[in-house]
């Protein structure tokens, strides 16, 4: 059984005020905020369980994971290094929760069509990032390259023409590889100090060792990340017109 692994520890400065009493993933589109939307994505593809990594105001979470207030069963892992490092670090917060089990790692500030998540977990590698293939990339996009299937490279900085697609911040990792993952987290955050490292260049840094790591493209289902106002309204036009199937409208 896969579980789900949310990090939601940001502050969402560019959401501000929205932000500043209720973390960034409970900022609420159309009545309902992006970590409800977002779990009940998950429970519809088969996932069974939520771990909520948090953060910054993290109590708002807390209260509605022990309400019971999610899609799934929610438990909630506060990462006390929120503000002082990278997003990295936060999915090696749940290291222990996860266990000896296979996870989709999700961003918690991601909207999207839950059969996005029903195709990655029926992609035949047990470890692969989900790519928005149709995306209109510059340089800030977290985009990979990708050969036969497989990611060669993933940052920031690669080529827009060599580029497959944008990252849309959702990816599986199969139980047999987890270690492997937090350990390269380990390395790259607390022996090298890369306090503000992505977990894109964890990847990177992996799969140019020869680990295995799938890419399939979105297609033509629909998604969206909220990190500012015009994200939001974004997300609030795809709801109104019934395009983010599954996520909860």
């Amino acid at each position: 059984m896969t579980v789900a692994v949310v990090l939601a520890a940001g502050m969402g400065t560019r959401l501000m005020p929205l932000t500043a009493h209720r973390p960034k993933a409970l900022v609420e589109v159309a009545g309902r905020s992006l970590l409800s939307r977002l779990i009940e994505a998950c429970a519809q593809a088969g996932m069974t369980e939520a771990l909520i990594v948090t953060g910054y105001k993290r109590e708002a979470i807390d209260a509605l994971a022990e309400a019971g207030a999610f899609a799934l069963p929610a438990t909630t892992i506060f990462n006390d290094a929120y503000d002082t490092r990278g997003n990295a670090w936060s999915l090696y917060c749940a290291k222990g929760a996860v266990g000896a089990r296979d996870f989709v790692k999700l961003d918690g500030d991601v909207l999207l069509d839950s059969a996005i998540l029903t195709d990655l977990l029926a992609h035949p590698c047990g470890n692969a990032i989900v790519l928005d293939d149709r995306a209109a990339l510059d340089d800030e996009a977290m985009k990979a390259t990708v050969t036969d299937g497989q990611v060669t490279a993933m940052g920031k900085w690669l080529s827009v023409d060599d580029a497959a697609g944008e990252s849309i911040g959702v990816e599986k990792i199969a139980a047999a590889d987890a270690d492997a993952l937090f350990s390269a987290i380990e390395r790259v955050v607390v022996e090298r100090g890369d306090a503000q490292a992505y977990y894109e260049d964890v990847y990177h840094q992996l799969v140019s060792t020869g680990w295995s790591l799938g890419a399939i493209g979105i297609g033509d289902r629909r998604w969206t990340e909220i990190d500012d106002a015009d994200d939001l309204a974004r997300a609030r036009s795809l709801l109104n017109e019934q395009l983010l199937g599954g996520s909860g409208r």
